[in-house]
């Protein structure tokens, strides 16, 4: 039995098996990490660029924006539609707690005064694995980003 033992104890040739068996649960929790982390950049910059397309629309208006110019802001926005056909930027979207706003201020320059739309999102991170985004830090991201664009008309 002790010849048996001692056998096994200094056979190695399944020693870096059992090193990759153990190492590989961390490799794999740092390759969905990096795959989060990279997604959440990903939804940030398309959120990012749907409300600066919104805010140039309104601000590319000859008159003050109505109900129906505001939606179709909304739709850019959210779709990169007008009309809002279009499959959503971002799931996050989808997820309830998304918010689309836009508020109009006036500025004057030179006794000169013009409108400016500030059109401000707040969308929920929508990740792929939500337990690992939790363990992340990640878990109740919202991405909360603003544009303003001054009138500018056609």
């Amino acid at each position: 039995m002790y010849a048996l033992l001692n056998k096994l104890r200094r056979d190695t040739r399944g020693n870096s098996v059992v090193e990759f068996a153990l190492f590989l649960p961390f490799l794999l929790l740092l390759l969905g990490g990096g795959l989060e982390v990279g997604r959440a950049f990903y939804q940030a910059s398309a959120v990012e660029k749907g409300i600066r397309a919104a805010a140039s629309y309104l601000g590319r208006l000859d008159e003050a924006p109505t109900g129906a110019d505001i939606q179709a802001a909304e739709n850019l926005a959210k779709t990169g539609t007008l009309n809002g056909t279009g499959a959503l930027l971002v799931s996050g979207w989808g997820v309830s707690g998304a918010t689309f706003t836009v508020v109009t201020k006036q500025h004057t320059i030179d006794d000169q005064s013009f409108p400016v739309y500030s059109v401000s999102a707040s969308v929920p991170f929508d990740p792929m694995v939500p337990g690992l985004a939790d363990l992340l830090g990640l878990g109740g991201y919202t991405i909360q980003l603003n544009h303003e664009q001054a009138q500018l008309g056609t």
